[in-house]
């Protein structure tokens, strides 16, 4: 909001919800080959370009171009030898790149105890390195 931008999540409207509950499975997932939100994409097939609409699903942060910019501003916060360092230093971590890395050295920098915050951290997906 500081920055005039404001996140908003139109498919979590409760009236939104619903909806898609009672559109049936065989139009979400359609094609070939299967396409996820197909309904969706049709809906608006005459109204955005073909090149939006049939996409391929990236996560969120691949999609918004955040993980190349990432990517070249953590290369400046830790080197892959440094991360390799760091990541015999904490193999409880299982620290799966050099962003990781350095991530969790800030983490326990900042944290003066964190074990009890490690200890609820789960790992929401797995990325390829």
């Amino acid at each position: 909001m500081a920055h005039s931008l404001e996140g908003r999540v139109p498919f979590l409207d409760l009236k939104m919800i619903e909806l898609g509950q009672r559109i049936p499975a065989h139009l979400k997932l359609a094609g070939d080959p299967l396409v996820e939100k197909w309904i969706l994409r049709k809906a608006f097939e005459d109204l955005l370009p073909s090149e939006i609409v049939w996409r391929t699903k990236e996560q969120f942060d691949e999609g918004s171009g955040t993980v190349d910019l990432l990517t070249q501003m953590l290369a400046k916060g830790m080197s892959e030898e440094e991360a390799q360092t760091y990541r015999q230093k904490h193999p409880e971590a299982r620290l799966r790149s050099a962003e990781e890395c350095y991530y969790h050295q800030i983490f326990m920098d900042v944290f003066e105890q964190p074990e009890s915050i490690l200890a609820n951290v789960a790992r929401w997906s797995e990325r390829p390195v």
